[in-house]
């Protein structure tokens, strides 16, 4: 260490110890000094272990479907080829697409069924009785005679006579137009009357007939026109005479 004549410091020294003394007197500046190299190399540290950055993926795009070309062999009507060489096809027929088959058209056969009517007679719910068999007719016989008539009615007889050798039944069956809207009947040993619609009646026995006997029924009917006769007439399914 230099000093000068008569005892006094350079300026250096003087400087050098000032600033051991403010280093001595301030150790937070060691340590402001440390802190800062010590996040310094931190950061030094953090960018050396990170990786490079990747590009930001964007979002998918949909799927984009490519169309297929037709085959050769399946042409569409208005492509087919056309010229004198070119196949015609048949006129009225319509092109068939490919893996596709028509399907014929059925007709329908729903036939209607016209129910049977009798002229003069009206549609009854309940089905008529059926006519005894020929064996059961025998010998019996029937006359329908018209005795009188006026605007409203007539009178009538009906003869049933059983020419067999037994007794038995015997049923008639009338039917008039709709005009004849009632009847009335009565005898001596018995009758029944059936009415099944308007001018359809049946008239039976209560009892057998005996056999070479004969039975009267007089009848009455109410009417509002048309004729006395009765359009059907029938014993035991057998016509019957009509005077």
């Amino acid at each position: 260490m230099s000093v000068r004549p008569g005892g006094a410091e350079t300026g250096e020294e003087a400087g050098g110890r000032t600033a051991r003394r403010v280093i001595a007197s301030a150790p937070w500046v060691v340590v402001l000094l440390g802190t800062a190299l010590l996040v310094v190399m931190l950061v030094v540290a953090v960018l050396s272990f990170r990786g490079p950055e990747r590009p930001t993926q964007s979002a998918l795009a949909p799927p984009m479907s490519l169309p297929i070309p037709a085959a050769a062999d399946t042409l569409a009507p208005e492509d087919s080829p056309s010229g004198p060489n070119s196949p015609s096809q048949p006129s009225g027929v319509s092109p068939t697409p490919s893996g596709s088959s028509a399907q014929p058209a059925i007709p329908s056969r729903t036939a209607s069924a016209a129910a049977p009517s009798s002229a003069g007679v009206a549609p009854t719910s309940s089905a008529p009785e059926e006519p005894l068999s020929a064996t059961d007719t025998g010998e019996v016989a029937v006359s329908y005679k018209v005795l009188n008539e006026d605007e409203t009615s007539f009178r009538a007889r009906l003869s049933v006579s059983n020419g067999g050798g037994e007794s038995r039944d015997w049923r008639v069956e009338l039917r008039f137009t709709g005009d004849v809207t009632g009847i009335s009947a009565s005898s001596g040993p018995g009758v029944s009357v059936t009415i099944k619609d308007t001018g359809w009646y049946l008239l039976s026995g209560t009892r057998p007939l005996d056999a070479g006997s004969s039975q009267t029924v007089h009848l009455r009917f109410s009417r509002t026109g048309g004729g006395v006769y009765p359009a059907l007439c029938t014993v035991n399914g057998s016509a019957c005479a009509v005077d």
